[in-house]
């Protein structure tokens, strides 16, 4: 079935792939804000505004989301911190401000890593490391236990049971009951149809767990948020990576859970741009 792409949103070909973008604000600092595994840049929309004000505000879909192209994926947090540093140079906004939700975070650890140059900054919500935590003894039956659910949910995919498998992984992102009653039915459809999507991004090691001794050669700011809300091993994870990276910060928003950008967008907002505006790294 041929991919159905929406005409007035602007698109760029980058590494064959053509990729969904817009560009908001037309002054400051350029920041970049990459998405999660069930959403596209869409889910940004509450926080764009406030954002532009005083920033050149860039939201795109990584590929196989919203309304770019796909293609095979054979290392999926790699493939897709490559594609974001060919848009960004496509686009010539570079070095960026690096805003994240929950997968997009292993997409902005490893940019960082890899292409330095390219990252003023990192904020991440809530990145699902649940390898780091099965790899500390601390909390390894936790994070094992994490493992063990995730493969059972790719289990119910492969066996056709999508609905119940998306109401399930909602909940494991959700310490409230009910949450995935909670969700519009559009976007109950739209956390089905990327299924296959997180499934294949769960199975790359890097979006498990950062490399560590990368991690902690990285000296750029960054801000690691978790909502108050949120299930307990969100918490330890955003403590584990506070640990591996030297100039991190880690913030807890009350009142919010793993979407903040949805649910609490103007006091998300006034966090990322106190973030950004005092603790920005000077381009080169």
């Amino acid at each position: 079935m041929p991919l159905e792409i929406d005409p007035i949103v602007p698109m760029r070909t980058v590494r064959g792939i053509p990729l969904a973008y817009e560009v908001h604000g037309v002054s400051g600092d350029p920041v970049v804000l990459v998405h999660g595994s069930l959403a596209d840049r869409r889910s940004w929309d509450q926080v764009v505004p406030g954002l532009s004000q005083s920033m050149e505000v860039v939201t795109y879909d990584r590929r196989g989301h919203g309304d770019s192209g796909t293609a095979p994926r054979p290392h999926p947090v790699s493939d897709d911190a490559a594609d974001l540093a060919a848009l960004l140079e496509e686009l010539n906004v570079f070095p960026a401000h690096v805003v994240a939700h929950s997968y997009g975070g292993a997409v902005a650890l490893r940019l960082a890593s890899e292409r330095p140059e390219m990252v003023r900054s990192v904020a991440i919500h809530e990145p699902p490391f649940i390898g780091l935590l099965a790899d500390d003894p601390t909390t390894e039956s936790e994070g094992q236990e994490l493992l063990d659910g995730a493969r059972r949910l790719q289990e119910m995919i492969r066996a056709g049971q999508r609905t119940r498998a998306a109401e399930l992984l909602v909940g494991m992102y959700s310490d409230q009951r009910g949450a995935w009653d909670r969700l519009p039915t559009e976007a109950q459809q739209s956390v089905v149809r990327s299924l296959y999507l997180w499934s294949e991004e769960f199975n790359d090691p890097a979006a498990r767990a950062p490399d560590r001794a990368a991690s902690r050669e990285l000296m750029l700011p960054a801000l690691l948020t978790v909502g108050s809300e949120s299930p307990g091993f969100l918490h330890d994870i955003a403590r584990e990576l506070g640990g591996l990276l030297r100039n991190s910060q880690v913030l807890e928003i009350p009142g919010a859970g793993s979407v903040p950008q949805i649910v609490r967008p103007h006091q998300y907002n006034g966090i990322l741009v106190t973030f950004l505006l005092e603790r920005n790294v000077p381009g080169s």
